[in-house]
C-alpha cells in the first residue's frame, strides 16, 4: 500500500504517541514510607522502614507483586498468594527494568517515596511458570514422596513449599520425588515413573528451598500449560483521522484484562486511508476479543486485523 504524508505535524504526533505507550506499557506507580527517627515511647506491631532505600525496595516489591497478581488473576488460593508475595519480596529487584523517582512527600511521622516502576512482565511470567502457577492454578499436582533423613523441623518448610508450588503428596502418584539431607547439603530428584524413558530432574543446594526450587522450576518450566492460556498476535486497526483516536483505543485495550493478557502499542503510521495503530497482544479469549473489536470498529468506520506473531 502506498503511504502518503498529508500532515507532517500529525505524523510526528502519532510517532510520539507510539513511543509514549511503548515506554509505559508495563509501568506501575508504587510508594513506600519510612521513618528516620522513631517516636519516643511508641510501639509498632510491624517494624517501620527506616530509610529511603528500604522504602524504595518496598515499593519495588509492591509493584512486582501487583504485576504478578494481574498476570495470575484468580489462579491460586489466598494462602498461596501470601507466600508468593513473600517469595517475590526478596527477588523484586530482579524484575525491575527501570524506575523513576516521582517525589518525596513529608508526613507527620516520616516520609513517603513514590516511584514509577517498569516491571519486566515476561521475566516475571516465566518465574510464575517455574513456581507452577499455570500448571497447578486450579488443582494441586500430586507427587509420591520418598524422603530420606528429614529432621522434624523440616515438615513445616515442606508444608509451605507444597502450598507455594501447588503440590500435594500422594503415594499413588506417578511422579516420584526423593529428598535427602547429608553433609549440610540437600539433594532432591524427581522422576516420572509413568514414562520410563523420561530423564530425572536432579538438584543440590545448601537449603531445602534452593534444591526444591531448582527441581520443580525445571519441571514446570518445561511444561506447556501457559501456552494454552494466551496466543501472541499483532492487532492492526486502520482508519483514524487523528492520533487522539489511537490514544483512546489504547486506553480501552488496557482495560480489557478479561480477554487480553498483555497489550503493547508498537507503532503508529500514516497511510492513504488514515492513521493505523499496531499492537502486540496476548489473547486470553479470542472469540470475545473479535466480538468486541467488531462492535467497536463497525460503529466508527474502522477496520481491524489479527495476525499471529
Amino acid at each position: 500500500m502506498n503511504k502518503k504524508i498529508y500532515n507532517p505535524k500529525m505524523l510526528c504526533a502519532a510517532a510520539a504517541l507510539a513511543l509514549c505507550f511503548v515506554g509505559s506499557a508495563e509501568a506501575r506507580v508504587a510508594s513506600g514510607e519510612w521513618m528516620d527517627k522513631l517516636p519516643a515511647g511508641k510501639t509498632f506491631e510491624i517494624a517501620p522502614l527506616r530509610s529511603k532505600d528500604e522504602a524504595k525496595r518496598f515499593a519495588f516489591a509492591d509493584a512486582v507483586f501487583a504485576e504478578a497478581t494481574e498476570i495470575l488473576r484468580n489462579a491460586g488460593s489466598d494462602e498461596r498468594k501470601v507466600l508468593l508475595q513473600d517469595y517475590l519480596k526478596e527477588r523484586a529487584s530482579h524484575f525491575i527494568m527501570s524506575y523513576t523517582e516521582l517525589g518525596v512527600e513529608n508526613l507527620p511521622e516520616g516520609s513517603r517515596l513514590t516511584v514509577d516502576v517498569h516491571v519486566n512482565r515476561d521475566l516475571l511470567r516465566q518465574e510464575l511458570k517455574r513456581l507452577g502457577f499455570f500448571a497447578t492454578g486450579a488443582t494441586p499436582l500430586a507427587y509420591s514422596p520418598q524422603y530420606g533423613a528429614v529432621q522434624p523441623d523440616t515438615w513445616e518448610t515442606l508444608g509451605r513449599l507444597h502450598v507455594l508450588y501447588g503440590l500435594t503428596p500422594s503415594s499413588a502418584a506417578p511422579l516420584e520425588l526423593k529428598l535427602d539431607y547429608a553433609g549440610k547439603v540437600w539433594t532432591v530428584s524427581l522422576v516420572d515413573r509413568s514414562a520410563p524413558s523420561a530423564e530425572p530432574y536432579f538438584a543440590t543446594a545448601d537449603s531445602l528451598d534452593g534444591a526444591w526450587g531448582k527441581v520443580w522450576g525445571k519441571y514446570f518450566g518445561g511444561m506447556n500449560e501457559d501456552k494454552a492460556v494466551t496466543a501472541s498476535v499483532t492487532l492492526t486497526v486502520d482508519g483514524w483521522f487523528t492520533p487522539d483516536g489511537v490514544e483512546a483505543f489504547d486506553t480501552m485495550l488496557q482495560e480489557w484484562s478479561d480477554v487480553l493478557d498483555t497489550v503493547s502499542l508498537q507503532d503508529v503510521s500514516m497511510e492513504a486511508s488514515g492513521i493505523s495503530g499496531h499492537w502486540a497482544v496476548n489473547i486470553l479469549d479470542a472469540d470475545k476479543l473479535r466480538e468486541r473489536l467488531q462492535d467497536y470498529t463497525s460503529k466508527r468506520r474502522l477496520s481491524f486485523a489479527l495476525k499471529d506473531r
